[in-house]
């Protein structure tokens, strides 16, 4: 026997809880949990590799770079990069100054696009964690 694939699992998991475990439920509670695992087994399916590390090269790249900057230098680095950016992008938002432009032309767009990212994917749940199930 050929060991199954993480898709063909997750699409068992799915098809399993939304064909015969859903409609055999009378439970409101119940029936909201089994519709949130399908969620999470439409996301489990759907995920990318874990976007961490690349991420914090990158963001770390960038605030080595930025260095110079005040609001940078007053913040980098810490030992909780989350933390340190939340700081930095914070303190620059009431900066009308060279460094406060920096940091929302240079650092700010690259956050941004990694929180658009995170919504993306995890979209899938929003339905299900209300009690509905997507569309096949």
């Amino acid at each position: 026997m050929t060991r199954p694939s993480d898709e063909a699992l997750w699409v068992s998991i799915e098809d399993t809880l939304r064909d015969v475990i859903l409609p055999s439920l009378t439970d409101e509670f119940a029936r909201l949990s089994a519709a949130q695992l399908v969620g999470l087994a439409e996301y489990a399916r759907r995920r990318r590799d874990d976007p961490r590390d690349a991420r914090s090269i990158e963001l770390t790249a960038i605030l080595n770079d930025m260095s110079s900057n005040t609001i940078v230098a007053a913040n980098w680095p810490q030992h909780d990069l989350s933390a340190c950016l939340s700081a930095i992008l914070v303190a620059a938002l009431t900066r009308s100054d060279p460094d406060g432009d920096e940091v929302r032309q240079r650092l700010r767009p690259v956050v941004v696009a990694h929180l658009d990212q995170d919504l993306s994917a995890s979209s899938v749940l929003g339905r299900p964690f209300r009690g509905g199930l997507n569309a096949r």
